[in-house]
């Protein structure tokens, strides 16, 4: 088992031993890990601009929660994320479960669950993101499809015909000018509101 080529790791953890420690394993492993985050303020800056594949990070930083920052970050990017939590901080992690952490490992670290864990956690991402991709496909044709219901109506109301009748009007109206429905639907929308 070897982890993706060129995965670029960052790593962020207020113990400067057991950060060292990771960044050796991290690196073993063949993972680029970037230059050490070691405050809550330099997590979110190197994760935005490095755009890291992975971020491994304790729990407590300077400056601030790691869970924080997770969150902070997931504004402007989503990234999967490892937390690596003494026991006293496990209940806050596993709500964190939900929203921004793929995987948590305990402390002391037992080095042999670091490079299954990062597999783990990189499949996870991949359906996230697939699932999410498909959710948002799923709305984009609910509105599509809510669009196209509004200028059926529309052209109904107009040319006082039924649903069967506007929805051959409209798509002949998008087969003319060669564009898809909903570009057909949203034309009838716009003209409605010119008031033409």
């Amino acid at each position: 088992m070897a982890l993706p080529e060129s995965l670029k790791i960052l790593l962020a953890h207020g113990n400067s031993t057991t950060s060292l420690m990771l960044r050796k394993t991290l690196t073993d492993l063949g993972a680029d890990v970037l230059p050490d985050c070691p405050s809550f303020t330099d997590l979110i800056k190197t994760a935005l601009g490095a755009n890291p594949d992975l971020i491994v990070t304790g729990v407590e930083l300077p400056g601030g929660n790691a869970l924080n920052a997770l969150i902070e970050i997931s504004q402007v990017r989503t990234v999967p994320a490892i937390i690596i939590t003494p026991q006293r901080s496990l209940e806050i992690v596993e709500k964190a479960l939900h929203d921004h952490v793929m995987a948590y490992l305990m402390e002391p670290v037992n080095l042999a669950e670091i490079e299954p864990t990062i597999f783990l956690v990189l499949k996870r991402f991949e359906q996230f993101q697939e699932l999410r991709q498909e959710v948002e496909s799923l709305q984009q044709a609910l509105a599509s499809r809510k669009e196209i219901e509004r200028a059926k109506g529309i052209l109904m109301a107009r040319y006082k015909e039924g649903e069967d009748a506007a929805h051959k009007r409209l798509r002949r109206r998008a087969t003319d000018a060669r564009m898809k429905l909903v570009d057909a639907a949203r034309e009838v929308l716009a003209e409605q509101e010119a008031g033409k």
